[in-house]
């Protein structure tokens, strides 16, 4: 088990190194593998960007998100503005034609809704998104239309791994039932177990996993 303080600098160091991240303000504590950001960053994009610096640190086991948005008077938009920039984004948007994609906005945090075919059209729209002007939190509950087969989802986990230096697939059990994929086994952290969760959504119909797969301590 790696020591509390030392994980804790581990996490401040790799945020640092980010330059997508502003950890000026971002406070860390670190308790038995458990992270807490907290703090507070001008933008959106930012937060994202240090909870996913964080999810890289190896030791990390469970990551809570308290970072706040404070945005900047210039940076400020009303609802309709944001719902507006929206509504531009997927009409132009060719990846996804015919968008079936709604989109909610509420004192400047958006909810998605809506269905797609494919995991990568799902999260090429959140990622857009979150970089609008204005936005402070972003809830992504776009759905997939087909169905997964077990063939296919385990081709998907093999080939990301296999792409990632990553040869951990012996160790991940894979289950399916309708378009739900169930996942188990142990990976040696959160950012690779992210690489089987990314791989499995890559798998054509899945819109419901259930992640069991443990980090290795």
């Amino acid at each position: 088990m790696i020591a509390d303080s030392t994980l804790k600098q581990r996490v401040l160091d790799e945020l640092r190194w980010d330059t997508k991240v502003d950890e000026a303000h971002i406070g860390v504590t670190a308790t038995d593998g458990s992270v807490t950001l907290s703090g507070h960053v001008v933008l959106f994009p930012k937060k994202t960007a240090a909870v996913a610096a964080a999810k890289r640190v190896r030791g990390v086991t469970a990551i809570a998100d308290e970072i706040e948005v404070h945005m900047l008077t210039e940076h400020r938009r009303d609802d309709s503005e944001i719902a507006e920039h929206i509504a531009r984004l997927l009409e132009w948007n060719v990846s996804i034609p015919d968008s079936g994609v709604q989109a909610e906005v509420n004192n400047g945090h958006i909810t998605l809704t809506g269905e797609v075919e494919w995991r990568s059209q799902r999260s090429r729209v959140a990622e857009q998104v979150q970089h609008i002007v204005g936005v402070k939190g972003l809830s992504n509950q776009i759905t997939l239309k087909t169905r997964p087969t077990w063939a296919n989802v385990k081709k998907e986990i093999q080939d990301a791994l296999y792409r990632s230096s990553e040869n951990q697939s012996k160790k991940i059990r894979v289950s399916v039932s309708g378009n739900k994929v169930t996942l188990d086994g142990e990976v040696r952290d959160i950012h690779q177990r992210d690489l089987v969760e990314d791989a499995v959504w890559s798998a054509q119909g899945v819109r419901y996993v259930i992640d069991n797969i443990r980090i290795a301590q």
